[in-house]
């Protein structure tokens, strides 16, 4: 009995210490990410845009990042460089930033470069809906009748971040969703992308920098 008892014991602490090595096995679940990761590049999509309606369906895409939601949030919340990081804006500039809220103009091709968006949009601070983070941009003024923009950012684990953009731009000229959204979904798609490069840019750099060895005085020195 206590040999069996000794056999039992080792199994379990087996299985204990696999787990414990293998930190994503407690996130197999998570189809999403895990669909993500093996397409190793943006998904695209698109949806009905609500709240209000328009006849302009609302273009994504969605992106797997190396890097925690902290490094992802601080890339994504800094408007005054996207033009450098986020290939879609061609310029912006933080106007203003008031209890939290930014005022912010962008710019962003859009018909292959026939024609030049540009807005001065609203953001406020990231939001907690559900198990993500929300970033929205809302149009106060510019030369479309509609610009709507929501980054969401969830964490997978400690070291990944899954990243979404999903833009909406209603043009002042007559054209259908058909030939606007396409658009707007290589427009997030670029973004996103943009996103991830930098972030894991900018954690890979970090993680090296730990990872040095510290020069220590010797005694007596």
């Amino acid at each position: 009995m206590t040999l069996r008892l000794r056999h039992l014991a080792f199994a379990l602490l087996t299985t204990l210490t696999t787990l414990s090595a293998a930190p994503n096995v407690a996130r197999a679940g998570d189809e999403e990410a895990t669909r993500l990761e093996a397409r190793g590049k943006a998904q695209r999509y698109s949806q009905k845009t609500t709240d209000p309606e328009s006849s302009i369906d609302t273009g994504g895409a969605a992106i797997l990042v190396h890097a925690p939601i902290d490094e992802v949030r601080r890339i994504v919340t800094d408007y005054r460089h996207y033009e450098k990081v986020i290939k879609p804006f061609k310029q912006s500039k933080l106007l203003s930033r008031t209890k939290g809220v930014s005022e912010v103009y962008l710019e962003v091709p859009i018909l292959h470069g026939a024609a030049t968006v540009w807005v001065v949009t609203k953001i406020g601070q990231p939001v907690k809906v559900g198990n993500e983070e929300r970033i929205t941009a809302r149009m106060e003024r510019g030369n479309v009748d509609d610009f709507r923009a929501t980054w969401k950012l969830r964490a997978v684990d400690g070291e990944r971040t899954i990243v979404k953009l999903e833009i909406l731009v209603d043009p002042k000229m007559p054209v259908p969703s058909s030939v606007v959204t396409p658009e707007l979904c290589t427009a997030a798609d670029k973004a996103v992308t943009g996103v991830r490069d930098q972030a894991e840019k900018n954690h890979s750099t970090a993680s090296a920098s730990r990872a040095e060895p510290q020069n220590v005085p010797a005694e007596g020195s």
